[in-house]
C-alpha cells in the first residue's frame, strides 16, 4: 500500500473555487476533471495501485478515482483530494472490493487519511512484504497497531492468490537481479511496480 501524498492539482483547487462542489458524484462529473485528477494520481502514485501496488495504465476500463473513505457515508470528504487514490479496477481486491466489505473506520484500520498530516499513519511502518509473495505485519508492532493491520490487509484482500503470486515472481526476479550486482532502486525501475517490496529488500 503506498503512502498518501495528496498534493492537490491545481486543476482541482481551481475548480473548488469556481464551482463550491458538494457532491463529486453531481458535481464534479466533468471529463476533463476527471482527467486532470486521474492524471495526478497516476504521476503521484507512479502509475501503481494505491492499495496493492499492481502498474496500472491511465485506462478507465482498468482504473478508478477511488475515495479511500467511502463517499457515500463520510460526505464532507467526497471532493476532498486527499481522499481519492487510484485503484486498480479488479474485483477480488483493493477499491472495488473495499467497497463491497463495509465502512471504512479509523479505529479498525490504518489512519491513512487525517486533516492532520502528522497523525497519518504509513502503511509501509506496518507491513512487510515476505518471499512466499504475501504481506504480513511487522513483529515490532504494538497489540493496537497490529490489529488494524491485519485487518486493513483482510479489508482489502492484499492476500488474493493473484496479487500473492505476482509478488511471488517479483522476489524471485529480484533474487536473480541482485545476483548481477544491480542495486534495488535500479531494479524497481526495471519493474515500476510493488514499490514497498523493494524497499524493504
Amino acid at each position: 500500500m503506498l503512502k498518501l501524498n495528496s498534493n492537490e492539482p491545481e486543476c482541482f483547487t481551481s475548480f473548488k473555487i469556481k464551482n463550491k462542489p458538494h457532491s463529486y458524484q453531481d458535481d464534479c462529473n466533468n471529463y476533463e476533471l476527471r482527467l486532470c485528477l486521474r492524471k495526478a494520481l497516476l504521476e503521484e502514485q507512479q502509475y501503481q495501485c494505491f492499495y496493492c501496488e499492481k502498474k496500472i495504465e491511465n485506462d478507465t476500463s482498468k482504473i478508478h478515482i477511488d475515495h479511500i473513505k467511502q463517499r457515500n457515508v463520510y460526505h464532507e470528504l467526497e471532493c476532498e483530494y486527499s481522499n481519492m487514490a487510484l485503484s486498480c479496477n479488479d474485483d477480488n481486491h483493493c477499491g472495488k472490493y473495499k467497497d463491497k466489505q463495509g465502512i471504512w473506520d479509523d479505529n479498525k484500520f490504518l489512519r491513512i487519511i487525517s486533516e492532520n498530516p502528522q497523525l497519518r499513519e504509513e502503511p509501509s511502518d506496518f507491513f512487510i512484504y515476505m518471499s512466499n509473495g504475501k504481506v504480513t505485519v511487522k513483529k515490532s508492532l504494538i497489540e493496537n497497531e497490529k490489529e488494524r493491520a491485519i485487518n486493513t490487509i483482510e479489508y482489502l484482500n492484499l492476500n488474493h492468490k493473484d496479487l500473492v503470486s505476482a509478488r511471488k515472481t517479483i522476489f524471485s526476479q529480484l533474487k536473480l537481479y541482485q545476483n548481477s550486482g544491480l542495486k534495488i532502486d535500479e531494479i524497481y525501475t526495471c519493474f515500476n511496480e510493488f514499490e514497498n517490496l523493494f524497499k524493504g529488500n
